[in-house]
């Protein structure tokens, strides 16, 4: 799907999907005339090897210098910047300020562990179906409704599977 993004005049890459590769998407920051540089592909990379974990720009940075040991922490977050504003990757960003980073830039929902924080893809089931109906109905003369975002609270595999599980509430 071509977006322009907002004042750069510039298309977002079709591959940028959850099943797009490192290639696909390096092809794509390079498509849009920006160099795959060494740090830049470590970043990607990075990001990329979390799966369906998302991760905060320390730990991105963290597994890119085990890529590419010029990678630091300023490089890692304009790098991420880029790649967020190009539609490579997603930023979620809570209440809290804390951030994370997301692999994977097509709508869908995330889950937060109670007991560790980790941040997980979820897929979008039935629920987003109902969700988008409600939104298109929401807006109206005051408010535009243009998106929404869900978020799941449980616990991630890791916790499950060593005990570490308590009430949710």
């Amino acid at each position: 799907m071509a977006v322009t993004t907002a004042g750069r005049g510039r298309r977002r890459a079709a591959a940028q999907g959850a099943g797009a590769t490192l290639g696909d998407r390096v092809d794509a920051l390079e498509r849009q005339g920006y160099r795959a540089t060494p740090q830049r592909r470590a970043v990607l990379a990075a990001v990329l090897g979390a799966g369906r974990v998302n991760v905060s720009a320390e730990e991105v940075c963290g597994r890119a210098r085990a890529l590419c040991p010029t990678v630091n922490l300023a490089t890692t977050y304009r790098t991420l910047d880029l790649l967020k504003r190009l539609g490579i990757v997603r930023r979620v960003i809570y209440g809290d300020g804390r951030g994370v980073f997301c692999a994977n830039p097509d709508p869908h929902y995330h889950g937060t562990c109670l007991q560790c924080g980790t941040v997980v893809d979820l897929p979008r089931g039935r629920i987003a179906d109902v969700l988008e109906r409600e939104q298109r109905g929401l807006t109206d003369q005051a408010f535009a409704v243009v998106g929404h975002r869900v978020e799941f609270y449980g616990y991630c595999d890791a916790c499950r599977s060593a005990g570490r599980t308590g009430s949710i509430l």
